[in-house]
């Protein structure tokens, strides 16, 4: 979350493309507990439109660096599982993504700061709740 928001607050553009919807409750949940200050922070938040749940682990940095893998970013997937990241440092393999990333921003919406402040209180309660027993999950 710091390094994220920190970027971000640098002018650095953070573009997070997650699900609309989740398949896990709690997990569903916890995650979208950061989301206000992720959008606070500058963060731009995609909500990938149902009924599909986006599973992808992908990223980009610049034009530099590829990360693709199975792992989540979470302790379960970085100490427990038998999870596998990949970085790459190839600038055709990071362009090879750019249609991806755009067809998924294509399938997707824009969250905004005042439309998530104002989500219904049991949903807020829903969030917050989650991320306290996250550890738990």
């Amino acid at each position: 979350m710091q390094a994220v928001t920190s970027a971000a607050q640098r002018g650095v553009e953070v573009t997070l493309i997650t699900s609309a919807i989740g398949d896990q409750f709690m997990v569903f949940h916890a995650q979208r507990s950061y989301y206000e200050e992720l959008l606070q922070a500058g963060v731009k938040i995609y909500l990938f439109n149902a009924p599909v749940v986006l599973h992808s682990k992908h990223f980009s940095i610049d034009d530099d660096i590829c990360v693709i893998g199975s792992s989540n970013m979470d302790i379960r997937s970085m100490l427990l599982n038998m999870e596998v990241t990949l970085v790459v440092y190839d600038k055709r393999v990071v362009a090879d993504f750019d249609p991806i990333y755009a067809m998924y921003i294509q399938r997707s919406r824009p969250l905004r700061l005042n439309e998530w402040q104002s989500r219904p209180a049991l949903q807020k309660f829903y969030d917050n709740t989650s991320r306290l027993t996250a550890s738990l999950q």
